[in-house]
């Protein structure tokens, strides 16, 4: 797809637009870093354009390299240096500002935010110490090659050439990258906290580095700028750490070259070295602590929307879970409806069934009399007894064990729906009492398996104390029934208080349930050893339900040939703090 004529001198303009803004940029702050020579005129303490060349390439890209070149270019021209010095200054400069922000973004992964502090070490140690060194290198030979300055001069105007880039990238550049992008306005009170910090710290720079008084060594009290530029950064960010580091160092530099403040005593290369070692300490300070301060808010709303999303999948699975736990509760409604249903009407037809084979055996009796009464052969009689007394006789016993068998089953769907839908008298139960009350009925199965008993700590619970009879007495009897025959039987019951619950345990030594049918223990119509005794296999199912209803739980562990012990929850009547 082409683009139109319109489109692209809309582009080439935007181009030269940004190569003559950086351009004039670049050459205004070489003017103004000239005015702070201390060596020679192309060599100052601060340099604010080599700040201008790395924001304009971090912002601008690839457009804004020939900018900083070509006022590179007219600034040196200017100074009453050779063409070729010139352009092989501005060619140093445009050098350093390039891999500056190469190295910064490609090996130290810089991000013009600065809101961590691998973006101020990388600005600090690749974009400002490392990459000055290439300017500051090409600059003094351009200046020695020129005869500008003497090559016995050398490292000393290097270095202090190196020392003014630096500062400018440490200064200059963090202030650009810091308002050039558009932000919200703070609120009016920071706005009144942001004004009055500036206006302290801008009072304590006059005063501590740009006074006479301070000059003759009288008092120095310089470092007294740390707390307020602290303040600024810690408080209100980037731009106000960039802008209170540039605010100090102009104050100082202004101090130093008229000779006022603390940094007006020594010669000039002593000065040189406090000045600049104060100005870097104070931007490093500043624009670490507010990179900390930023990767503190970051974590800061990272956790709060962790947690926001945490706790809408927590209302979220809540509300699923109230739905099907209502569901559940009407599945269960209508299941426990539908077993009374069915059982109390397939008790009709079990009546009838009953009453009717009881007539049949009356009538096969009656019919058997006559029969004997009948002046019937004994050969024609006999077949006939026989089939009333032996076939009609063993099909109604039959009919009548089905019968009260079916009629047992009946019964335990009917107090497993009973047990579901029953109110409960909740009291506190002494549990003891009711265990000793369950034992007194079943005296005379213990008496025959010769069980031992092993009543340990039982505290109260609260329930309906003729449900919870219930649970125990199931459990008390299905050990009894399922006690090992090589061994003497043996049952412990006990209790122990966890915090507002009892966890009760009744642990026999019997013959265990096989691994292969324990996950349906609590269903009904289980039965484990159906060869060694009755029932219908309800008790454990009933107890479950009973359990649920007192919002307890009740589990069990259980080793074939060992034994079983099964395992309750229920609410404490009294909490254990209580007791205690």
């Amino acid at each position: 797809m082409q683009s139109s004529p319109t489109s692209s001198s809309q582009g080439q303009f935007g181009r030269v637009g940004v190569v003559l803004g950086v351009a004039l940029a670049y050459f205004v702050a070489a003017k103004f870093g000239m005015s702070l020579a201390f060596a020679t005129e192309q060599v100052t303490a601060i340099w604010p354009p080599t700040g201008v060349a790395f924001a304009s390439i971090v912002l601008f890209g690839r457009r804004a390299w020939f900018g900083v070149y070509l006022g590179a270019f007219l600034a040196n021209a200017t100074a009453h240096e050779p063409m070729l010095t010139a352009a092989g200054i501005a060619f140093g400069n445009t050098l350093a500002g390039i891999s500056g922000v190469f190295f910064a973004t490609r090996v130290g992964r810089f991000s013009r935010q600065l809101d961590r502090v691998s973006d101020v070490m990388a600005l600090g140690l690749l974009g400002a110490v490392g990459a000055c060194s290439i300017s500051a290198t090409i600059g003094v030979c351009n200046l020695v090659l020129g005869g500008l300055v003497p090559l016995s001069a050398f490292w000393s105007v290097w270095h202090t050439w190196w020392i003014g880039d630096a500062l400018g990238v440490l200064l200059v550049a963090p202030c650009l990258l810091a308002w050039l992008p558009q932000s919200s306005a703070p609120r009016w009170t920071r706005s009144f906290e942001l004004g009055l910090v500036t206006l302290a710290l801008l009072s304590i720079c006059d005063l501590a580095l740009a006074e006479g008084v301070v000059a003759a060594g009288q008092l120095r009290f310089e470092y007294a700028v740390f707390p307020f530029v602290i303040w600024l950064a810690v408080r209100f960010g980037l731009r106000a750490a960039a802008s209170a580091s540039l605010a100090v160092c102009s104050f100082a530099v202004w101090g130093a070259i008229h000779e006022r403040g603390p940094f007006a005593i020594g010669t000039p290369d002593q000065r040189l070295i406090l000045l600049d070692t104060f100005v870097a300490t104070v931007a490093l300070t500043a624009l670490t602590l507010s990179a900390l301060v930023a990767e503190r808010r970051k974590v800061q709303l990272a956790l709060e929307s962790s947690r926001n999303e945490l706790e809408r999948r927590v209302i979220e699975r809540t509300e699923a879970l109230a739905i099907a736990n209502t569901e559940l509760m009407q599945r269960n409604e209508e299941v426990q409806g539908f077993v009374y249903i069915v059982s109390h009407d397939l008790r009709a037809p079990l009546v009838n069934l009953q009453g009717f084979s009881l007539e049949l055996s009356r009538s096969c009796a009656e019919l058997e009399q006559r029969l004997v009464q009948s002046e019937l052969s004994p050969d024609r009689l006999a077949p006939m007894q026989r089939i009333l007394s032996d076939e009609i006789a063993s099909a109604l016993r039959f009919i009548s064990a089905s019968t009260k068998k079916f009629e047992r089953l009946i019964e335990a769907l009917l107090a497993l729906s009973r047990y579901g839908r029953q109110s409960l008298a909740i009291e506190c139960v002494d549990v003891r009492t009711l265990i000793n009350s369950t034992l007194d009925s079943l005296r005379s199965s213990i008496v025959d398996t010769r069980t031992e008993f092993m009543l340990k700590e039982l505290p109260p619970v609260r329930g309906d104390v003729t449900a919870l009879g219930q649970v125990f007495a199931n459990l008390i009897v299905n050990a009894l029934k399922y006690h090992h025959p090589g061994r003497s039987p043996r049952i412990e019951i006990g209790g122990q208080l966890e915090g507002d619950r009892v966890r009760y345990w009744v642990a026999d030594n019997g013959a265990g349930i096989p691994g292969a049918v324990q996950h349906r223990v609590f269903q009904v119509f289980q039965r484990f050893h159906p060869e060694r005794v009755g029932g219908e296999g309800m008790g454990l199912a009933i107890a479950k339900r009973v359990v649920e209803r007192h919002g307890g739980t009740i589990t069990f562990e259980s080793e074939e040939g060992t034994g079983t012990k099964f395992i309750l929850m229920l609410p404490a009547a009294v909490a254990r703090e209580e007791a205690a």
